[in-house]
C-alpha cells in the first residue's frame, strides 16, 4: 500500500478501541436502555473490530509495521502502532472478547444492572485494546492505568459481596503500585531517548545495545518495567488478591485470568530492547517469575477449590511467561501467552462442568515412587525425542543460552510426562500411548516455536548473548526446576513423612504471604 492509505488506514484503527468504549459511554448516558440492543451492539462492534484486525494483519504482514499520526500536544498524545506484535494481540482480545461479550447475554441474565455490567465489559477491553495498540509512551501508560481501573468496577459489580469488596480492594493496592513503577519508568525513558514514540525507543535501545551505551536512567527504567509487569500479573508474594477474586460474574474472572493477566508480559515484550539493556532487570524476571511459577505450581495441585486451582494455575503460567522473558525467548513468551488465553478462558467459562468430571471421575494422581533408574532412561528417552525431532526440523538447540535453557526445561517437563505413564505395572498399550503424546508434545513445541519467530519477525527483540550474571541466573533457574519435578516424582513418599506434611500444610496457605499482605493493609488504614 502506498504512505497515504497506509496511514488513512492506520486512522481507521481508532474505530477498534473507540467503538466500544463509545457503546460503554451511551449505556452510561442512559441512551441505550434495552439489554438487547446493549448486548447486540456491543457483539457487532467487537465481531467488526476483529475482522477490521484481520484485513490491518494482512496489511502489516504484507507491507510492514503502520503508525498513526499523534493526536495531542507536543510529545503527549495517543498515535496507534500497528505491527506484528499489537495485531496479535488484537485478534487475541476482539476474539475472546465477542466470546465473553456472548456469554455474558445469558450468564448475567434477568439481572436489573445487566446493561450496566455490559457497559463495563466494553470498557475494559476497549482500554486493553489501547493498551495493545499503543504507538506512544504516555497512551500506553494511561491505558495501563485505564485497564486496571475499569477492571475494578467489574470486581465491585456485587457491591453487597464483602469478600469481592476486599479482594477488589487489595488488588486496587497492588494495581496503584505498578502504576508508579511504569510511570516513573515512562519518565526515565522520556528523559534518556528524548522521544515518546515507541517506535523511537525500540530503535534508540537497539542501537544502545548495538554499541553498549546505555543513557542514564535507562537501566533503573527497565528494572521498574519489571517491577511494574511482575505486579500486574500477580507474581509471589502479590499474588493474594487473585486467588480471591471469585465473587464477580465468571465472564469477568475468565477475562481477568485469559487478559487482563497477560499485560505484564506485553509490557516486557513491547520494552524488550530496553530490559535488554538491564542485566538486573533480567535476572529479576528469571528470579520472580521462575519462583512464582513453581510455588504457584506446586501450591495449586494442593487446592480443593477449583476455581483456587486454576488461579494458583494463571500465576504459574505468568511467572513462566516472565521467565521466559528473562531467558529472551520473547516469541515464544507471546505464543505461550495466546495458548494460555484460550485454555483459561475455556477453563473459567465451563468451570462448572470441571467440577462435575473431578466429582465423576475423581482426581488421578501418580501414587506409585518411581525406580531413579526410570527416571534417568525415562528423561533420556526424552532428550532422544527432543534431539531428533529438532535435527528433522533442522533447528539448533544451541544457537541460543536462553532457548537452550527452555528446550532443557522441556526435556525434563517430558521426561515426567513418560515417568507417570510408564510407572508401575502399566500396560504395553499405554506406554505407547504415553511415547506417541511426547513426541506429538515435542513436534507442537518446535511448531509453536518456529510459527511464533515467524510471525512476530522483527517486532519482538532478539536477545543478544547474556552477560555472565545472567547466564548463571539462567542455569539456576532450570536446576530449580529439575529439582522440582524430582520432587514431584517422589511425593507420594514424601507426604509419609510428619515434616513433608507440614510443609504441605504451608503450601497449600500460599506461605501465609496473602495473609501477611492482609494485615499490612489493614494496619496501614
Amino acid at each position: 500500500m502506498d504512505g497515504i492509505t497506509t496511514t488513512n488506514f492506520a486512522l481507521v484503527a481508532y474505530l477498534v478501541p473507540l467503538s466500544l468504549v463509545l457503546v460503554a459511554a451511551m449505556v452510561s448516558l442512559n441512551t441505550m436502555k434495552s439489554v438487547e440492543r446493549v448486548f447486540q451492539v456491543g457483539r457487532a462492534v467487537t465481531i467488526g473490530s476483529f475482522v477490521l484486525s484481520l484485513i490491518a494483519g494482512a496489511i502489516v504482514f504484507s507491507s510492514g509495521a503502520m503508525v498513526s499520526p499523534l493526536i495531542g500536544i507536543g510529545d503527549v498524545g495517543i498515535s496507534l502502532r500497528l505491527d506484528a506484535l499489537s495485531i496479535v494481540m488484537v485478534w487475541l482480545v476482539t476474539f475472546l472478547g465477542a466470546l465473553l461479550i456472548q456469554f455474558s447475554r445469558n450468564c448475567l441474565d434477568g439481572d436489573p444492572r445487566h446493561a450496566v455490567f455490559l457497559s463495563r465489559l466494553y470498557l475494559t477491553i476497549g482500554a486493553v485494546l489501547f493498551l495493545v495498540l499503543s504507538g506512544n509512551l504516555w497512551q500506553l501508560v494511561l491505558a495501563w492505568i485505564g485497564t486496571s481501573l475499569a477492571l475494578h468496577e467489574l470486581l465491585v459489580f456485587y457491591a453487597d459481596r464483602p469478600r469481592a469488596l476486599r479482594a477488589a480492594r487489595k488488588k486496587f493496592f497492588v494495581a496503584r503500585l505498578g502504576d508508579l513503577c511504569l510511570i516513573i519508568a515512562a519518565v526515565l525513558i522520556a528523559q534518556g531517548f528524548g522521544t515518546t514514540d515507541l517506535g523511537a525507543i525500540h530503535d534508540a535501545a537497539s542501537t544502545a545495545l548495538a554499541s553498549g551505551v546505555v543513557p542514564n536512567g535507562v537501566g533503573l527504567a527497565a528494572i521498574l518495567v519489571v517491577f511494574a509487569a511482575a505486579l500486574k500479573s500477580a507474581m509471589f508474594p502479590f499474588h493474594g488478591w487473585l486467588l480471591e477474586v471469585m465473587e464477580t460474574p465468571t465472564p469477568v474472572s475468565a477475562l481477568l485470568h485469559a487478559g487482563l493477566l497477560n499485560a505484564g508480559t506485553f509490557l516486557v515484550v513491547r520494552f524488550g530492547e530496553l530490559v535488554f539493556l538491564s542485566s538486573p532487570a533480567l535476572i529479576l524476571l528469571i528470579a520472580i517469575g521462575g519462583f512464582t511459577a513453581i510455588f504457584a505450581s506446586s501450591a495449586m495441585v494442593t487446592q480443593s477449590s477449583v476455581k483456587v486451582s486454576l488461579a494458583y494455575s494463571s500465576a504459574a503460567h505468568m511467572g513462566f511467561m516472565l521467565m521466559l522473558c528473562g531467558f529472551g525467548a520473547h516469541s515464544v513468551a507471546i505464543m505461550h501467552l495466546i495458548a494460555h488465553s484460550f485454555y483459561k478462558a475455556h477453563a473459567f467459562l465451563s468451570s462448572g462442568s470441571v467440577v462435575e468430571y473431578v466429582q465423576n471421575t475423581g482426581s488421578q494422581k501418580l501414587n506409585t515412587v518411581p525406580h531413579p533408574l526410570s527416571m534417568i532412561a525415562n528423561l533420556a528417552v526424552s532428550l532422544i525425542i527432543f534431539l531428533a525431532v529438532a535435527t528433522l526440523l533442522g533447528i539448533d538447540v544451541t544457537k541460543r543460552p536462553g532457548e537452550t535453557a527452555l528446550g532443557v526445561i522441556f526435556v525434563i517437563a517430558v521426561g515426567y510426562l513418560l515417568v507417570k505413564g510408564t510407572t508401575g505395572k502399566a500396560p504395553l498399550y499405554v506406554m505407547g500411548r504415553t511415547a506417541l503424546l511426547a513426541v506429538l508434545v515435542t513436534l507442537a513445541f518446535f511448531a509453536l516455536e518456529l510459527s511464533a519467530a515467524a510471525l512476530l519477525g522483527d517486532a519482538v527483540a532478539v536477545f543478544p548473548p547474556p552477560d555472565t550474571p545472567t547466564l548463571i541466573a539462567i542455569v539456576l533457574a532450570v536446576i530449580a526446576f529439575g529439582g522440582v519435578t524430582m520432587l514431584s516424582a517422589l511425593l507420594p513418599a514424601l507426604v509419609q513423612r510428619p515434616e513433608w506434611q507440614a510443609f504441605y500444610v504451608h503450601l497449600k496457605n500460599g506461605f501465609y504471604a496473602n495473609t501477611l499482605l492482609d494485615r499490612f493493609l489493614t494496619t496501614s488504614r
